[in-house]
């Protein structure tokens, strides 16, 4: 009995420190459970960018300061949830991380980065540009026909303008011109457009004149885009130019 009881005990004592394989595997267990609580709480900070303010300091709740070099400086906050910001002094090599941040003011030779951006503050150094808008398009009924206006913004801030048919008048397919034939193309700059009109013809196929007008993307109004409209001889030669007519004036109102 004394022997077994003896045994016993040991085998208590044995679970109670870990040292059966169920204690290692328990343990492993809780260490990975751990990582894996470290990484999900790290894992958001890191996707967000920090916002790069050069020659700047911020005040707030400093929640650590050490010396460290500014790219080391910014690694350890970039992998702290609670970090918010950091400043970097470049004179005395001071890092020092923030879990709020108040306000910030002009410091020559010292670098700040921040999760938000600054209110009352200049614009971060690396703040991403804006979004370009999307490509848009809009009907519009034009001499008896359905085209379609493709608005395609650029990085200037103009944009392309392109007119094509949707639904053609039927004197128009006696001409060749067809849904997805192109009308007009050029561009909108403040307002104006301006480019080129594509008048067709049986005989003397495709021609091109320049036309302009002014044209407002938010507006439901008709439009123009007028220039000097060419006529052709019997040899399809240009034989003079017109601002009347039509093809001189050519206008475009909502469908």
């Amino acid at each position: 009995m004394t022997g077994e009881s003896t045994a016993s005990r040991k085998s208590v004592a044995t679970r109670q420190r870990g040292g059966t394989p169920f204690g290692t595997m328990l343990r492993l267990l809780t260490w990975l459970l751990f990582v894996g609580a470290s990484f999900s709480i790290s894992s958001p900070a890191i996707a967000q960018q920090l916002l790069e303010y050069p020659d700047t300091i911020l005040s707030g709740e400093v929640s650590a300061e050490v010396l460290n070099p500014l790219d080391r400086c910014k690694r350890l906050c970039d992998e702290r949830s609670g970090c918010v910001g950091f400043d970097h002094a470049a004179a005395t090599n001071t890092c020092r991380m923030f879990t709020n941040v108040t306000s910030a003011r002009v410091s020559r030779g010292s670098f700040a980065s921040t999760r938000q951006a600054l209110s009352g503050y200049h614009d971060p150094a690396n703040l991403p540009p804006p979004p370009l808008p999307q490509p848009s398009q809009s009907a519009w009924l034009h001499n008896g026909s359905v085209v379609v206006l493709h608005q395609k913004p650029k990085e200037d801030g103009n944009s392309d303008i392109e007119i094509v048919y949707d639904v053609p008048k039927n004197q128009l397919l006696n001409v060749g011109i067809r849904s997805g034939s192109t009308l007009f193309k050029g561009t909108l700059v403040d307002g104006s457009i301006v480019g080129n009109a594509r008048l067709a013809s049986s005989r003397c196929g495709i021609i091109q004149y320049e036309v302009q007008g002014m044209f407002d993307p938010l507006s439901s109004v008709p439009f123009f885009l007028r220039g000097a409209a060419p006529k052709r001889a019997s040899d399809c030669s240009i034989e003079s130019w017109s601002t009347t007519g039509e093809n001189a004036n050519l206008r475009f109102e909502p469908q």
